[in-house]
């Protein structure tokens, strides 16, 4: 197994990161498409209308280009929540990775890097409005080329968060996952991550039964810690 190290964020890694992002979120649309088919009204669609047509029109034509062209309906409506997300990101905090994460001292943006190549990557916030009394950063672009997964990089840049949440003094570390991406809840919840809510981004997603995960993982104070 080749040895990886964990490092912050350069410039010259822009164009990789971008590449293993977008990677990494596609992955998830066979997941999705197969999920849109077990859907009761996808079902009904696939098996109620070629029989319709069949005793409307009687041609087994017209009923097999009716499934082929819902299937690729389909795929689109699979691809489209992950490929609008890729768009949105890169326009807005990977557009500028320096500024949007190293700017000031309680974000940052890591690598992880194997042989030369950055085959992993994480990040983190500051959320914008804790509840009163609280400190959290919530943990961003989770990515572990797939490649490289089972090695342990992806629980490294876990606990580098988690870390250094814990030299920042905060008391929480949240994060939002989607349903489909099940390698990535697994790993949160063996980690102690604990699940705080489920919701629908808009009304496409409710549509689709598509729920967003958020999770949140306890920091204790020093004084808990030594209890």
């Amino acid at each position: 197994m080749a040895p990886y190290h964990i490092r912050k964020y350069q410039e010259s890694d822009h164009k990789r990161v971008l590449a293993l992002f977008s990677r990494g979120m596609e992955e998830h649309i066979p997941t999705t498409f197969r999920h849109l088919l077990m859907m009761p009204q996808t079902l009904l669609l696939l098996l109620g209308g070629p029989v319709a047509l069949l005793l409307l029109c009687g041609l087994w034509l017209l009923a097999i280009v009716y499934i082929f062209t819902l299937l690729l309906f389909l795929w689109f409506i699979a691809g489209y929540p992950w490929k609008q997300y890729v768009a949105m990101c890169c326009r807005t905090d990977l557009a500028d990775i320096t500024k949007s994460y190293l700017s000031s001292r309680d974000s940052c943006f890591w690598v992880a890097e194997c042989e030369g190549q950055v085959v992993g990557m994480v990040s983190v916030l500051p959320v914008k409005d804790p509840p009163l009394g609280k400190k959290q950063l919530q943990l961003f672009r989770m990515s572990v080329a797939l490649e490289h997964r089972g090695k342990g990089i992806a629980k490294a840049l876990v606990r580098t968060v988690l870390q250094f949440a814990r030299d920042q003094g905060c008391s929480e570390v949240v994060l939002e996952t989607s349903m489909f991406q099940y390698g990535a809840l697994a790993l949160y919840q063996r980690m102690g991550f604990q699940k705080t809510k489920e919701f629908y981004v808009d009304t496409i997603t409710k549509l689709l039964k598509f729920r967003i995960i958020r999770f949140m993982y306890y920091l204790p104070s020093i004084q808990e810690a030594g209890l």
